[in-house]
């Protein structure tokens, strides 16, 4: 899904890179103050906060106007059938099986309470996935193309004003100096990783799939260990 897993830094990283004339500006000015690297994430946040303070809000307060719209955003709201299928043949197959012919894929309920697999990685909680993210599950997993996954992911956050949220997630996170994830890491690699970075009790083996309300400008520190957790638990 949408916000950001470990091998998410791959549209993190393409996001920094998309903007490094600004940063060049923000990393001088850093250096002058004998900061390290997370200044720099700092610094350039607080330069766009007044351009992207409104459009957060905005963000923020059409989310809450309703109970059940941030569902209604990130989820699909019908089930799957043939014409669905049709649009998408890759999420009716093999890792997905979103018609669910195996009777393995789980409803959305019951992710809410338990998101990955025994196994580990719950792929096929993408099914319940908004269809603006089925491509984007194609670059990723089918094709494992998480250069091509990543500009999906920047043009959709450009599409939905969300580019604040997702450089402070990169930044808060550590994602954007994180030089163990790259293109080629694999979802088993990623598993490791988590392991090592959120272990059980209470990691993200047994996180239940809460998505945690944005409230601007940023990310809180609890939201995004939350998005890690879920990132971890889908791909």
């Amino acid at each position: 899904m949408k916000h950001a897993t470990l091998i998410h830094v791959a549209s993190s990283k393409l996001f920094v890179r998309m903007l490094a004339l600004e940063l060049l500006a923000v990393l001088q000015l850093c250096r002058s103050n004998d900061c390290d690297g997370n200044c720099a994430g700092t610094a350039f946040l607080q330069q766009h906060h007044q351009l992207m303070l409104q459009r957060s809000l905005n963000v923020s307060q059409n989310v809450s106007q309703a109970s059940g719209l941030l569902d209604r955003i990130l989820f699909l709201t019908e089930p799957w059938d043939e014409a669905q299928c049709a649009r998408a043949p890759w999420m009716c197959a093999a890792p997905f099986d979103c018609l669910n012919t195996t009777g393995q894929v789980e409803t959305l309920q019951e992710l809410k309470q338990h998101l990955a697999k025994p196994s580990g990685v719950n792929l096929q909680s993408w099914c319940h996935a908004n269809p603006t993210q089925w491509q984007p599950g194609f670059e990723c997993i089918i094709k494992q193309d998480l250069q091509g996954y990543a500009a999906l992911m920047r043009q959709s956050s450009i599409e939905y004003h969300y580019e604040i949220y997702d450089a402070s997630y990169c930044f808060m996170s550590g994602h954007c100096e994180n030089d163990q994830v790259t293109l080629n890491t694999t979802v088993q690699e990623a598993e490791q990783l988590c392991d090592e970075r959120f272990p059980e009790p209470q990691g993200w083996r047994s996180v239940g799939l809460q998505f945690p309300m944005p409230s601007p400008p940023f990310w809180t520190m609890a939201d995004v260990k939350q998005i890690e957790l879920l990132a971890c638990a889908t791909d």
